[in-house]
């Protein structure tokens, strides 16, 4: 119980600093990358700081500014993908459309109330392996009242030439391949998709009910 709050904990970190930190600890690849993503991670800070959207009236508000100061730095679309495994051949294009948008907000729903407690965590970027052209390795240490935490950042270049997140391993715990456990269990045939789309939505929309 104690390992599963703190992987929970520690994705909230990742999701607020990870995507948008990386890179201002890396060489800009392209003109303008690297004021870009710095303007990025002080506006997401500056949001998570302001006490004027902290009261619950704006509180839809400030989340709303998150997402598009973080989520932009995911790729959930490959996420989603990877979470699956091989059964996403299994779905047609409008179920993996409908899988992506319920998975993203799986993931927001999930770690949204940790990303609104943000009490000055820090991140320290290591070191940046290539693992391939397009993908990159970075390994970083979150460090928390007093203690250390390892993190690594999977980031891969698309087509156009950016870089995002496409999965993030936790203190050994990878949060896509946690999820594709679920997922392969749920689908066995492709009439096990629909079942599962909907068991996603009925999550999401009511996220207090869990399971």
């Amino acid at each position: 119980m104690l390992r599963r709050f703190m992987v929970n904990r520690l994705f909230f970190w990742v999701v607020v600093l990870a995507p948008l930190s990386v890179w201002s600890v890396t060489v800009a690849q392209e003109a303008g990358r690297m004021d870009k993503l710095t303007a990025s991670v002080q506006q997401a800070i500056s949001i998570l700081k302001d006490p004027e959207l902290a009261v619950p009236a704006r509180r839809a508000e400030r989340r709303e500014m998150l997402r598009r100061v973080v989520y932009q730095e995911f790729d959930f679309g490959r996420m989603s993908q990877s979470a699956v495994g091989r059964s996403w051949l299994k779905f047609s294009p409008g179920q993996q459309q409908r899988f992506t948008d319920l998975f993203r907000q799986l993931l927001e729903n999930t770690y949204m109330n940790m990303i609104e407690r943000y009490d000055g965590e820090r991140v320290e970027f290591l070191k940046e392996v290539p693992k391939a052209q397009d993908l990159i390795l970075v390994d970083s240490i979150i460090h928390a009242k007093g203690q250390q935490y390892k993190v690594a950042y999977y980031m891969r270049q698309s087509a156009g030439g950016g870089w995002k997140v496409d999965d993030v391993v936790i203190e050994g715990v990878s949060v896509v391949a946690n999820y594709r456990s679920q997922f392969q269990q749920a689908i066995r045939t492709p009439d096990d998709i629909e079942p599962l789309l909907t068991r996603l939505q009925e999550k999401v929309a009511n996220p207090q009910r869990g399971g």
